[in-house]
């Protein structure tokens, strides 16, 4: 009972302070949503980039072997086993002569090429599905020296393109990480100064109920609740803007840049909300905490 009294203490006290600095608060909360705004642009295409990523991976991490005429299929198929039981492969299909030309056919491109030539001049191929992108390298290599493989064009390894994107994950990757830790930064600085603010107003009274026996959490309570109602209503606002322009910009970038595969993900929305929510809470609550601590201890 006594720790319900307390706690609904805190909430009125948070409440009319916020209220009796609208002015510094409503700054506070309009600054922390820019910020939250930013933050949550940065998981989105965070979200966005590494879904487009995982695509080209997808495509990227599966190496075609293409198998010479002469190969008896014993030899491919003793081949296909020793793939399969590598470590670093995920899966190994074996795509005929023949299925390869009906692929190659589907192709609208590719149709008045295979009439104006006779017979089947596409090769057999084993697909292999690597397990992770850096080892791709590896099992090209194995392919090419493969005694089965067509000499004239082995493998249809991509090693350049396959550097250039884990070295563009890895960039976006720490770029991301770089900017998450200046918004901390900024938003817990910004919480700070608006409680300062707070505590600076309201320091006699402070002053008294430390004199009359309050205890340090006891006083910090109601600066710290107000914090995080600061970072919660910021959190609020932010994810409802971005939820607002989230489909619509999807919509417009695939309208206009249509061989890029980004797509909206409504499963992310939720994780996005918690996200922000909880950022918003603990930021209010850590500036909130650092703000009234010199105050407290007077």
């Amino acid at each position: 009972m006594r720790l319900f009294r307390h706690l609904l203490f805190a909430l009125n006290s948070a409440w009319q302070s916020f209220w009796r600095n609208a002015g510094v608060s409503v700054a506070a909360v309009v600054s922390i949503t820019l910020i939250l705004i930013l933050a949550g642009v940065n998981l989105l295409l965070g979200h966005a980039l590494a879904g487009v990523l995982d695509s080209y991976k997808t495509r990227v991490s599966v190496i075609s072997i293409s198998v010479s005429d002469q190969t008896p299929l014993a030899t491919v198929y003793d081949f296909k086993q020793q793939l399969e039981a590598d470590p670093r492969v995920a899966g190994v299909t074996f795509v005929t002569k023949d299925e390869e030309l009906q692929r190659f056919s589907a192709d609208p491109r590719n149709r008045d090429l295979i009439a104006n030539i006779e017979g089947n001049p596409v090769p057999a191929k084993l697909e292999v599905h690597v397990k992770n992108l850096s080892d791709v390298d590896a099992i090209n290599n194995l392919g090419r020296t493969w005694r089965g493989a067509d000499r004239t064009d082995p493998t249809d390894y991509q090693g350049d393109f396959i550097a250039r994107m884990v070295k563009l994950s890895a960039w976006l990757t720490l770029a991301g990480y770089a900017l998450m830790a200046i918004l901390v930064v900024v938003s817990v600085v910004i919480v700070m100064n608006t409680i300062r603010t707070a505590v600076y107003h309201r320091r006699q009274e402070i002053e008294v109920m430390k004199l009359v026996g309050a205890t340090e959490w006891f006083v910090r309570g109601p600066f710290v609740i107000e914090g995080v109602m600061t970072g919660v209503l910021a959190a609020s606002l932010a994810l409802g803007l971005l939820l607002g322009a989230y489909r619509p910009f999807v919509e417009r970038f695939r309208a206009d840049l249509f061989f890029i595969p980004l797509s909206y993900d409504p499963r992310f929305v939720s994780t996005l909300g918690q996200d922000l929510f909880l950022g918003g809470a603990l930021l209010g609550a850590m500036g909130s905490y650092i703000g009234v601590r010199r105050f407290v201890r007077i």
